[in-house]
C-alpha cells in the first residue's frame, strides 16, 4: 500500500491537498456507496406506505392498478440511480489517488443522489407539472454533470490515475454527450410538458452519437 504523499512541507495538520492515502480513497468510495445505497432504500419508502392507508377500502389488484405511474416512476428512478452508480464505478476503477477538487465533486454528486428519492416523490404527486420535471430531470442532470467534471478531472490530471492508465483509457467524452443530452431533454421536457418525461428517450442517442464519433477518429488517423 502507498504510504502518505506529502505534496508540501510545513508545520500545523495537513490539508486534503497535503496527504493523500490508498486509505483515505477507500474511505471516500465506500462513503459514496453507503450514499447510493441509502437513496435507492429510500426510493420504496413511500411505495410500502401505500398499503396501510389503502388497504382498508380497495383490494390489491386496485391498489397496484391505481398506483402504477408511482411504481413506475420508483423503477425507472431505481434504474437512474444503478446507471450513475455504474458509471461512478466506471470511473472510480481509473483512479488510484485523489485532490480537493476531486473530493468536491464527489461529494455534490453524492448529494444529487440523495435528493433523487424527493425528486421521484415530486414526480409521483405532480406528475407533468413544469417545477416536477425540471426537478427531477433537472436532479439527473446535474448528477451527470457530476460524473462529467470528475472524467475531465481524472483525463486532465494524470496524478489522479491509476498507475500505467492512458489518457485514452479516461475519455470524457461519453459523458460529456450524456450530459449534453440531458440538458437537451431537460429543455424540452420544461418547455414542452406534455412531453414531459419522455424527453428522456434522447438518451438512447448518446452511444450511437459517441460510436459514430470513435469511428471518424478512426478513419482519420
Amino acid at each position: 500500500m502507498r504510504g502518505p504523499v506529502t505534496a508540501r512541507g510545513g508545520q500545523g495538520a495537513p490539508s486534503l491537498s497535503a496527504v493523500r492515502t490508498d486509505r483515505g480513497l477507500s474511505r471516500l468510495i465506500a462513503l459514496l456507496d453507503a450514499v447510493v445505497s441509502i437513496a435507492i432504500t429510500l426510493l420504496v419508502l413511500p411505495l410500502v406506505d401505500l398499503l396501510p392507508d389503502r388497504a382498508a377500502d380497495a383490494d390489491l389488484g386496485s391498489v397496484l392498478a391505481d398506483e402504477a405511474p408511482r411504481f413506475g416512476t420508483f423503477l425507472l428512478s431505481f434504474v437512474v440511480i444503478a446507471q450513475l452508480w455504474l458509471v461512478h464505478h466506471r470511473l472510480v476503477e481509473r483512479v488510484g489517488s485523489y485532490d480537493a477538487p476531486f473530493v468536491l465533486v464527489n461529494l455534490v454528486w453524492a448529494f444529487t443522489v440523495v435528493l433523487l428519492p424527493f425528486a421521484t416523490e415530486v414526480t409521483a404527486v405532480y406528475g407533468n407539472v413544469r417545477a416536477a420535471i425540471a426537478i427531477y430531470i433537472g436532479t439527473m442532470t446535474l448528477s451527470s454533470a457530476c460524473l462529467t467534471v470528475l472524467g475531465l478531472l481524472v483525463w486532465r490530471r494524470p496524478h489522479l490515475r491509476r498507475s500505467g492508465l492512458g489518457d485514452d483509457e479516461s475519455d470524457p467524452t461519453p459523458g460529456l454527450l450524456t450530459t449534453g443530452t440531458l440538458v437537451l431533454a431537460l429543455l424540452v421536457a420544461v418547455a414542452f410538458p406534455g412531453i414531459g418525461y419522455l424527453a428522456l428517450l434522447l438518451l438512447f442517442l448518446s452511444d450511437p452519437v459517441h460510436r459514430r464519433l470513435v469511428r471518424r477518429r478512426g478513419s482519420g488517423g
